[in-house]
């Protein structure tokens, strides 16, 4: 008994009709979106100093811009101008602050990550530096 019912069941999903994916069955499905290809940046904190202090991005070209401190102190990242009204979101375990244009400054503790992603929408040179007094630390990003 089982065996028929079995069979039943198989001659019927057989004799059922199909259609492709596309919706004509002459033509190969298409094929999936690809992944959008990710920019991963990482600058380290240590000394008082951005390393490296250039980095290059490419203008609408989505990036993981990451931030390590390896110093025992407190640092900030300042780039009011790079993030100046790009839409990005802020993860690690830094305290961010957002004022009216957007992203005003990170203080990353000692041992920290920041983590910024985004889409840069605009070409330049834009500095970004460190404003925990004393530090006088400065570095550049290109935006291509």
């Amino acid at each position: 008994m089982k065996g028929t019912l079995g069979l039943m069941c198989l001659a019927l999903v057989l004799a059922i009709p199909t259609r492709s994916l596309s919706g004509d069955a002459g033509q190969a499905p298409n094929a999936l979106p690809t992944e959008i290809e990710v920019e991963s940046i990482t600058v380290e904190i240590r000394g008082r100093m951005f390393i490296p202090n250039h980095v290059l991005l490419h203008h609408d070209q989505k990036t993981v811009l990451r931030f390590f401190n390896h110093d025992t102190e407190l640092h900030t990242v300042v780039a009011k101008e790079l993030f100046f009204g790009v839409n990005l979101n802020v993860g690690g375990n830094g305290a961010s602050e957002f004022g009216p244009d957007g992203l005003k400054r990170v203080i990353i503790p000692p041992e920290g990550l920041l983590e910024i992603q985004f889409t840069p929408a605009r070409t330049g040179t834009f500095s970004y530096l460190c404003d925990m007094p004393g530090h006088d630390m400065q570095a550049v990003i290109v935006v291509e």
